[in-house]
């Protein structure tokens, strides 16, 4: 077997997605926590390696989370380039190998878990979550976000179904975070990227403006 030189390139390409065989390292000690990872859901855009493009995701998959705004793993060291979870690195990390990728790729869409992989059966967090996947599915924002650039100047009725989403969405996180004590960090789990996040992706920007946004097209956008 190869042996990684840990050099980073690959943790700055991405955290790793989460498999069946991850799921002990949510109950190890120094292993990973909620906090750590970000659902990207059904219907999402996001980047498959394999197919090296931007496509919207057949299913619903947990990765470990970039760093700020990036997608570079939260788990590497910048300093010294080395992962701070090694010896409790998901299984993709493991089998990865920077001058093979083979061992990956059949690996790659096998066994991903989901949240209710992670969550106990009746936790009471999930009809919040059904909730909130039915009201700010990725499919309904796409479509809109896709409408309202089609139109910027006659897309006020458009502009404010958007609105009612982002504003939801921000105010069933801040609500969990107030009612239940979970840490925010751990909203990305349990909803996955804030919608303002997401539809800046499609060419808008979404900036809080009192409890609602404020939006405007980045340069370039349709």
């Amino acid at each position: 077997m190869k042996e990684c030189k840990q050099c980073g390139t690959c943790c700055r390409k991405g955290g790793p997605a989460l498999h069946s065989q991850d799921l002990q390292l949510l109950d190890n000690e120094g292993g990973i926590d909620l906090t750590d990872i970000v659902t990207l859901r059904k219907g999402e855009m996001a980047y498959d390696q394999p197919e090296g493009a931007v496509v919207p995701l057949k299913s619903e998959i947990l990765k470990i989370k970039g760093t700020g705004n990036e997608w570079v793993c939260k788990f590497l060291a910048p300093s010294t380039q080395a992962c701070r979870i090694y010896k409790n690195r998901p299984l993709e990390c493991q089998v990865l190998f920077c001058g093979d990728t083979e061992p990956l790729l059949k690996i790659y869409d096998k066994n991903r878990i989901t949240r209710k992989d992670v969550l106990p059966e009746g936790h009471p967090v999930f009809e919040i979550i059904e909730e909130h996947d039915q009201k700010c599915s990725p499919q309904k924002l796409a479509e809109l976000a896709k409408k309202i650039l089609e139109n910027w100047e006659n897309s006020a009725e458009l502009q404010v179904d958007l609105l009612e989403m982002l504003v939801y969405d921000k105010s069933i996180r801040d609500l969990l975070v107030e009612k239940s004590g979970l840490p925010a960090d751990s909203m990305d789990f349990f909803f996955g990227r804030s919608l303002n996040r997401v539809i800046s992706g499609f060419g808008i920007i979404a900036t809080p403006n009192g409890n609602s946004f404020s939006l405007r097209k980045t340069k370039g956008s349709a």
